[in-house]
């Protein structure tokens, strides 16, 4: 699961969660002060009364000013932590109405909207939504990914399968790594050129071939230090069109 931010609100309070991969940690609330009382009416029973044009625009720069102070707080939580994604929620449409009013870089972090009350919901509540949002984010993500891959064959911009993918890492080709979860595969690299090969007879004058248990996990570590991003894939049905490993290339 990707590290969530979910913020749970309603009009006048914001309650902030961080949800990580091993715990739910609830992080200082966010209290706006809101007007109190009813609608003010003259004698005139339903007639509005002249107090009522009045309440209305406290009410709309209360929750223009609340909804301010949760993005600055949002602002400042990415700024610690780019890596985050959000989920909104709250009664009604509160939770539309946030990400109304969100910079672009963070709405394009939002990976799911819901409807929570901010005064009975749970860390567990939170975490399982997260939970779901992010499984559900995850899986669009790596089917977007497999399609590129797929569109990219033959032009150039992708390769499918172990050795292909390997001798492009070599080269310092590789921008994005697609990883079968379900797939282990032995190899070697060889000592002169550290290139990770399938057979020890590709070293033949790059040095001695060392035997590696796993060369897909080898794989994922070069890719890193050349600066690409890898995406491990668990669900069978996605990964099924990729051949052990694939890759989206920089050229």
């Amino acid at each position: 699961m990707s590290h969530v931010l979910a913020v749970v609100l309603d009009r006048a309070h914001a309650r902030f969660f961080d949800v990580g991969p091993s715990e739910t940690v609830e992080l200082p609330c966010l209290q706006s002060p809101a007007t109190r009382g009813g609608r003010f009416h003259s004698d005139r029973e339903d007639a509005p009364g002249r107090g009522e044009h009045a309440y209305h625009g406290r009410i709309r720069e209360e929750a223009r000013r609340h909804m301010a102070a949760i993005v600055e707080r949002l602002v400042a939580l990415e700024q610690r932590d780019s890596s985050l994604d959000f989920v909104l929620a709250g009664p009604g449409d509160a939770a539309r109405s946030l990400r109304g009013v969100l910079p672009p870089t963070l709405d394009a972090r939002v990976i799911g909207t819901t409807r929570l009350d901010p005064a009975l919901v749970t860390p567990a509540v939170v975490r399982r939504t997260a939970q779901q949002f992010s499984e559900a984010h995850d899986r669009d993500l790596h089917r977007a990914l497999v399609v590129a891959m797929l569109e990219g064959l033959g032009t150039g911009r992708a390769e499918n399968g172990i050795r292909p993918v390997l001798r492009a890492l070599a080269q310092g080709r590789a921008r994005t790594l697609l990883v079968r979860a379900d797939t282990r595969e032995p190899g070697f690299r060889c000592t002169q050129s550290r290139r990770l090969v399938l057979s020890a007879l590709e070293c033949r004058g790059e040095g001695d071939p060392i035997r590696l248990p796993d060369i897909l996990t080898a794989a994922v570590g070069d890719a890193k230090r050349q600066g690409a991003s890898v995406t491990l894939i668990a669900d069978r049905e996605i990964a099924k069109p990729i051949d052990g490993l694939a890759a989206l290339l920089r050229f």
